[in-house]
């Protein structure tokens, strides 16, 4: 320990996963105060367990109860899973600060800490120390002068552009791991969870709130339906008139009273009168997008979120949905061919080989290797032996019945 850190202090926050401690570090003979984050013990395993629990009622979930298949709980637990073992790798989460480091370096009033890479492993991630007024300290914010309604707007600006532009966004952005430097910059700490949104997942968020923000209510639902969200066998009328029936109410009230977050979960209440399954990458966006809201509105209660948002889904949509998606799709469509090119001497092969395979069975009848034979014959041996044992249970049921009854 001492090697890495001349001094190394207590825990000055903890959650359930790790905690973080402040500890020094000398670099080129100058000592630098930084942010330890470590992971608790015996967390690996407790997670484990929780994540099998909600597997079995997840599963249960989709086989006993049809109307809950539509939210997909099981593919919705798989995503959690994957989230939990990433923020559990505090590897990753340093490339993920360093990844949105690199996608946010030119843009401003915001930025991520640096990482010390040298000290950062499996278990444990070494950061810049960001010294600052937290979010979560309204007053603190006010009286160091700081324009409350600026700051909202910066952060919700920010979530945006990196949710639309890059498609990685940080997807743990509470009040606790946003800070106000002396510049006036926010900087967002703590990425053990983040999200991912690819182009068709962008170009239907921006669509959607454009389509809001200009009340056209038909290009939403053909959204809708062009990302495949919702079944073709459905009419794009009727689907207009319900978004319609969302959309309407709220260009009634005041700008500053609209809740982003509230519309995405009328929007997705209203989808599941149209099958609309639910979508695992859009809930973490989802989520998110709640929690900034209420950051930019503890700051300013009556911040206007359509106001803040438009230069940035505007200016996306302007972007990528007019000439420059043309262009953009053109090169896309040149790559894949590119590599489809690439590829085909290998799909070649492959196809001459299983026609190759194919006319053997054909002529000699399907042959299975022994360990494959063994195998079928061994699940046939369980299928037959439980088979037995559920008839079995059966047999008795109903003779615990007849003898109730006759008793």
């Amino acid at each position: 320990m001492t090697d890495l850190f001349a001094e190394f202090g207590a825990p000055v926050a903890a959650a359930s996963i790790a905690q973080v401690h402040a500890a020094t570090v000398v670099k080129d003979g100058i000592a630098q105060k930084v942010a330890v984050k470590v992971i608790r013990p015996g967390v690996r395993e407790r997670f484990a367990r929780d994540i099998e629990t909600n597997y079995v009622v997840a599963r249960m979930q989709e086989r006993f109860y049809p109307p809950a298949r539509r939210l997909r709980p099981v593919e919705v637990t798989r995503t959690l899973e994957q989230t939990t073992k990433i923020e559990m790798d505090l590897r990753l989460e340093a490339a993920a600060l360093s990844e949105l480091a690199e996608n946010t370096k030119d843009d401003p009033g915001f930025r991520v800490p640096k990482v010390d890479w040298e000290r950062t492993g499996r278990d444990v991630v070494t950061m810049e120390w960001i010294d600052g007024i937290k979010m979560s300290d309204v007053d603190g914010l006010r009286a160091a002068g700081y324009d409350l309604n600026q700051l909202a707007e910066k952060l919700m600006q920010s979530f945006l552009r990196h949710t639309l532009r890059d498609g990685f966004f940080h997807a743990d952005m509470h009040q606790g791991n946003l800070f106000v430097d002396k510049d006036g910059v926010v900087v967002a700490v703590d990425m053990g969870i983040v999200g991912r949104l690819g182009k068709k997942e962008r170009r239907f968020l921006a669509e959607i709130l454009y389509g809001f923000i200009t009340r056209d209510y038909r290009r939403v639902a053909d959204v809708h339906f062009e990302a495949g969200y919702v079944p073709s066998h459905h009419n794009h009328a009727s689907f207009a008139q319900a978004i319609r029936a969302i959309g309407e109410p709220i260009h009634g009230q005041p700008a500053d009273t609209i809740s982003m977050a509230k519309l995405l979960t009328l929007l997705f209440e209203v989808t599941d009168l149209f099958d609309m399954e639910t979508r695992p990458e859009l809930i973490m966006l989802q989520k998110t997008m709640v929690v900034v809201e209420g950051v930019a509105r503890s700051l300013n209660p009556h911040f206007n979120m359509w106001k803040a948002s438009e230069p940035v889904v505007g200016g996306w949509i302007r972007d990528n949905l007019g000439p420059r998606r043309i262009a953009g799709d053109l090169k896309d469509s040149l790559y894949a061919a590119f590599r489809l090119a690439e590829a085909m001497p290998e799909i070649t092969r492959k196809a001459e080989n299983f026609a190759i395979q194919l006319t053997e069975m054909t002529e000699k009848g399907l042959r299975f290797d022994p360990a494959t034979a063994d195998a079928i014959g061994k699940a046939e041996a369980r299928a037959t032996r439980w088979g037995r044992v559920a008839q079995w249970v059966i047999a008795l049921t109903l003779l615990a019945i007849a003898v109730r009854l006759y008793l």
